[in-house]
């Protein structure tokens, strides 16, 4: 009879730990009130502007196509990507001079063309300073800063499957870096989620490891992650 009696005492006992353990684990999900979150779209990300005008607006549209392929060959050339020594350089010039002999001010409409390239360079930039500190949730594609066995714990989320390997990264305040306490389990690139928690409005940038090599992309928010799940 005693020993029938300590048998139960101790079951009961490693029931009673293992609970516990289990209660443990799972207190902090328990406690953290998600309820409250708001549901963000990407736009939201972005703060409110006037609309940028049309510096081409009553240009015809040959000449604006021409345009855009000239200041792409020009900004490739200053960026040493082309020789201004190469065909492509020397036919984009060339075309430039015909404009110019037609009496088109190609120069400044080619600075304003500029002008409105950096305008929208520098609104990518900007980030809602509204949202800083406020509990949101937001859906996206996971694109780990590193895959490892056990899952990661860093990633962007990013608007659309893509983004910043196969495709120029988008701006900087469509991009958003997950932190993670635990591991999260990931299928691959971009799986489909949503991620809750405080969202930060803190313009960086973090290292992205490729296949090929590694690649710095700026982001203009982070979110240390209350909650994570997967999306169809």
């Amino acid at each position: 009879m005693g020993l029938r009696i300590l048998i139960i005492a101790v079951i009961s006992s490693i029931v009673l730990f293992a609970a516990m353990r289990f209660h443990d684990q799972n207190y902090p999900a328990r406690t953290v009130d998600i309820s409250g979150a708001e549901k963000l779209e990407w736009q939201d990300l972005v703060p409110p502007m006037e609309p940028l005008g049309d510096a081409l607006a009553d240009t015809p549209m040959n000449i604006r196509f021409d345009l855009g392929y000239i200041g792409k060959v020009q900004a490739d050339a200053n960026a040493h990507v082309i020789s201004r020594d190469g065909p492509e350089y020397r036919n984009a010039m060339t075309l430039l001079e015909k404009h110019r002999s037609d009496g088109v001010d190609v120069d400044r409409l080619l600075a304003a063309v500029t002008g409105r390239d950096q305008a929208i360079g520098a609104r990518g930039k900007a980030v809602n300073s509204a949202l800083d500190g406020k509990l949101v949730r937001l859906p996206g594609y996971a694109l780990p800063l590193e895959l490892e066995e056990d899952g990661v714990t860093e990633f962007l989320l990013v608007p659309f499957v893509g983004a910043c390997i196969h495709v120029p990264p988008p701006p900087p305040n469509q991009v958003v870096l997950a932190e993670l306490e635990s591991a999260y389990q990931v299928k691959g690139l971009y799986d489909p989620v949503l991620i809750t928690g405080h969202l930060r409005a803190q313009p960086a940038s973090s290292e992205l490891h490729l296949v090929d090599g590694q690649a710095q992309v700026p982001m203009g928010y982070s979110m240390q992650v209350m909650h994570i799940e997967p999306m169809e």
